[in-house]
């Protein structure tokens, strides 16, 4: 006995857009940037990625937060870039920041001034320096 294959959380794959929930490959988003640079409503945007409204603009906010903690972009260049307005990009790099700088300097505190406590902690601190630098060659990747 076959069985209808359903989409994302077992709803009707054809009520939603192709691509939506699938990951970004590097060429779409440079015709997403392309599209915003052209000024496209979000609405055509979304219909010719085969994305929702939503998806596409979770991408802008994640692309803002990135171009802000990879690229040392200003909040006015993030504007141009993803069509955010000054507060959405704010928000955007508030929401993507406090958790990862949190660890971050919890790491450098404990490889700065190592106190008896801490020395059980030199595992996760090697997986968050491994995870920060595999991110960091990412991004060089992109660059050249």
């Amino acid at each position: 006995m076959a069985t209808e294959k359903k989409g994302l959380y077992g709803l009707d794959p054809s009520k939603y857009p192709a691509r939506m929930g699938q990951p970004w490959k590097d060429e779409e988003v440079m015709q997403l940037l392309q599209s915003i640079q052209k000024k496209k409503l979000i609405e055509e945007i979304a219909e010719e990625h085969g994305r929702t409204i939503g998806g596409i603009n979770s991408r802008r906010r994640e692309l803002a937060a990135d171009y802000h903690f990879n690229g040392n972009r200003t909040i006015e260049e993030i504007q141009k870039f993803t069509g955010l307005t000054k507060e959405e990009v704010e928000y955007a790099i508030k929401r993507r920041s406090q958790p990862k700088i949190v660890k971050i300097k919890e790491a450098v505190n404990i490889l700065v001034e190592p106190s008896k406590e801490s020395s059980t902690n030199i595992s996760d601190i090697r997986e968050l320096l491994k995870d920060i630098q595999a991110k960091i060659n990412l991004v060089l990747e992109k660059i050249k």
